[in-house]
């Protein structure tokens, strides 16, 4: 896995401008898969994996996604 610098350094190289780099954790259900937007009862807990997301406004408005 990349480290969050190797992140903004690929990100810089790719599209020239300096972005910001956000992370979310990962999460389990213990229980209530896909009751939780139907009012219903859920257990996440958060694990030590993260989705990483770098980004950067644009002046022309357009969105740009590279995986």
């Amino acid at each position: 896995m990349k480290t969050p610098r190797q992140l903004l350094d690929g990100f810089s190289a790719r599209f020239g401008t300096a972005a910001k780099i956000y992370r979310a954790p990962g999460r389990v259900n213990l229980i209530g898969e896909h009751t939780d937007y139907n009012d219903g009862f859920v257990l996440p807990a958060a694990i030590e994996f993260y989705c990483w997301a770098v980004a950067a406004p644009r002046n022309d408005r357009k969105l740009v996604i590279h995986s």
